[in-house]
């Protein structure tokens, strides 16, 4: 029996760790009894075999099948278009799902920038060889200028590295080297997840290569404090991504190599064999990025980005982020003026997302202002979802949807709801987020990895996808309902303003005229009102240019869901790149709304007799509280479309019908241009 490990004592005996094989003649030299020798085995199975620790060193895995692999990693590819933004998001996401202490105690991180000394650097030569290796068998344009880069970067007197760590959470629960646990998936495991809750804001485990995009090394190290029963526990382990190599002695190497105990590639567990700059004493993790790319400006794209996912988070005092060694911090109380601070504006409109920090700060207006209108929706199959909306001039008329605290998307394109416009709605704002756990964890399962919309197809069974596809489309027609309701232009008959009497100096026309023959009245000047003379509004011509247009005898026909009306207008044709083009008359225009089986407004029948014979070409535009626009032709039972148009063959004073399908709903007024091959036309129906 010569198989066995050393351990540190069997029952009461205490022994020279690594001196001896333990062997069933070992332990009778020993005279120990047999409820010794039990009680050594059983501690053996319940805590793991303790191990002599021996220096970590820098090893890769072998490659004897000779398999090529080159810089293309597609995990760490996903986070390049903007490393430093995804490095906080999903950086700033783990530390969330890995809190403790809330309410009470919020979520800290911290993002710093170390200098190291080659001495300080864990296994400096190997990398520093193996860097040399590929470099000299690199052949694409593509990884010759990054080994080039990355000999530049561990050649130089000091090594930048930035810390990424976390307080008031869990840390990495081991035991470290065994399979499934947090610290064995965030570092061994590909395309795996260890999370504790089921409604965690990581799904895929590929949230952890964007730490790799940062460092022109493409090497990270972890070290994480956690509690093991009644005590504390450590845990640290570098991960090298390189490409596959031969080293000095002519062998093979894979691209992926790990910094730990050599034996079996493990980690590090006695805080004594890693460097300072490694260790920490309180719950949590440390992550560093080797070889940091430190842009200029760094901070204020990481800050841009925290600010912009984790608003709600922070507002709601759940995390709290430190910048640069403070020079920036993100709280509750220093967030509203982050989203107008200049550096960080400027910082995101360089890497072009402007938008979404402009965007994140609306929504959390929604979330503070007292004008917020708040209300939940119950949907089957999907659980409870809380909708706040704010009215407000100059709000984008978009909706957040918002999960664990991280802004996800502003969207429900893969169920038919884009919910991009809102035809006749005022300026508002909506913040959309589950409000129970059956709705958090459905959410989590139908997200993407890149963290921003979600899909039904992501689910296997075939059952499960169809009801969540059925849920989610359910959700937003409720939406499209609520803001309807909400932020819909409500019309009235007329209004009697008599607060604003006294603006005015007349109170009104006196019932007996003025005397003609009366002397004036010097003190008293009567205005006359300007005659104006009509304008219409601009309507987009199909060849381009805006050209305007007139209204005659429209009239509109109630039908399912709609009104009717009918009224004469007339107006001046305006001017645009389409030149000069002749007016096409349609009279006795009438419109029917027609609904689909879920009764949304999805087309509409229109009736026109037109004042020509020949083709013509015919837009749809919504009408309502704001500029007109056009509406999204998808399909008609005539004629052909085209970039929005619709193309028919009119016959002078000869009644016509089509019917037309809209991508959305919508059962407001609309406007029907009328264009022929010279001109164009409006009229209002």
């Amino acid at each position: 029996m010569a198989d066995w490990r050393p351990v540190e004592s069997v029952g009461e005996q205490p022994l020279e760790l690594g001196v001896k094989w333990f062997s069933r003649d070992f332990y009778r030299e020993l005279e120990l009894d047999r409820s010794c020798f039990g009680a050594a085995i059983s501690k053996v199975l319940m805590k793991g075999i303790p191990r002599r620790m021996v220096k970590p060193v820098l090893r890769f895995l072998t490659n004897e099948a000779g398999e090529k692999e080159g810089l293309g990693d597609a995990g760490i590819e996903t986070f390049r278009d903007a490393p430093y933004a995804s490095c906080a998001r999903e950086a700033g996401q783990n530390s969330r799902d890995a809190a403790t202490g809330l309410p009470a105690h919020p979520v800290r991180m911290s993002f710093n920038v170390l200098k190291l000394e080659h001495s300080s650097f864990p296994s400096y030569d190997v990398l520093s060889d193996t860097i040399a290796a590929c470099s000299a068998e690199a052949e694409q344009d593509r990884e010759i200028e990054f080994f080039s880069n990355a000999s530049n970067v561990i050649g130089a007197k000091s090594i930048p590295v930035l810390e990424i760590a976390d307080h008031n959470t869990t840390g990495l629960v081991g035991p470290a080297n065994l399979e499934g646990t947090p610290f064995h998936s965030l570092v061994k495991a590909s395309g795996v997840t260890s999370k504790g809750t089921v409604d965690s804001g990581g799904s895929f485990g590929i949230g952890k290569n964007a730490s790799f995009a940062v460092s022109d090394l493409q090497t990270v190290f972890y070290a994480t404090t956690y509690k093991d029963g009644d005590s504390q526990a450590f845990a640290a382990q570098g991960k090298v991504k390189l490409v596959s190599h031969t080293d000095s002695k002519g062998i093979k190497h894979r691209a992926t190599g790990y910094w730990g105990d050599p034996d079996g590639f493990r980690a590090v567990t006695d805080r004594n064999l890693v460097p300072d700059w490694m260790r920490r004493s309180d719950t949590g993790t440390s992550i560093f990025c080797m070889g940091f790319r430190a842009a200029e400006d760094w901070a204020e794209r990481m800050t841009y980005s925290l600010v912009s996912n984790f608003f709600c988070a922070v507002h709601r005092e759940q995390m709290v982020f430190e910048v640069n060694d403070g020079k920036i911090n993100i709280n509750r109380n220093t967030l509203e003026g982050l989203f107008s601070r200049q550096d960080i504006i400027d910082a995101a409109e360089r890497t072009g997302h402007q938008a979404d920090l402009t965007f994140a700060g609306q929504l959390h207006r929604c979330l503070v202002s007292d004008n917020s209108e708040e209300q939940t929706l119950t949907i089957p199959k999907l659980g409870n979802m809380k909708v706040r909306v704010l009215i407000e001039e100059g709000m984008p008329c978009r909706v957040g949807f918002i999960r664990n605290g991280m802004l996800i998307t502003d969207n429900l394109r893969h169920f038919g709801h884009p919910l991009q416009q809102f035809r006749g709605s005022r300026d508002f704002i909506v913040v959309v987020e589950p409000d129970d756990l059956e709705s958090g964890v459905l959410l989590k399962k139908l997200e993407n990895p890149a963290h921003d919309g979600f899909s039904a197809e992501r689910l296997p069974d075939a059952t499960k996808r169809a009801d969540a596809a059925t849920a989610m489309k359910h959700l937003g027609r409720k939406l499209r309902e609520v803001i309807k309701s909400t932020t819909g232009v409500k019309h009235e008959g007329s209004v009697v303003l008599d607060e604003l009497g006294r603006f005015f100096a007349e109170t009104g026309k006196a019932e007996k005229p003025d005397d003609p023959n009366a002397e004036h009245d010097p003190e008293r000047y009567t205005y006359e009102s300007q005659r104006r003379k009509s304008k219409s509004r601009k309507a987009p011509s199909p060849t381009g240019g805006e050209l305007g247009g007139r209204s005659l005898n429209g009239t509109a026909a109630s039908g399912k869901g709609g009104s009717s009306g009918s009224g004469t207008g007339r107006g001046n044709g305006g001017r645009g790149s389409g030149g000069e083009r002749e007016p096409v008359v349609l009279r006795e225009v009438r419109n029917l709304i027609r609904s689909d089986s879920s009764g949304a407004a999805t087309s509409r029948e229109l009736h026109f007799t037109p004042e020509v014979t020949g083709p013509i070409e015919l837009i749809l535009q919504a009408t309502g509280v704001n500029t007109p626009e056009g509406l999204n032709l998808t399909a008609a039972d005539a004629g052909s479309l085209g970039s929005g148009v619709l193309t028919i063959h009119a016959k002078k004073g000869e009644r016509c019908n089509v019917t037309v399908s809209f991508d959305e709903s919508y059962d407001g007024p609309i406007e029907l241009i009328a264009v022929s091959p010279a001109e164009t036309e409006e009229t209002s129906v």
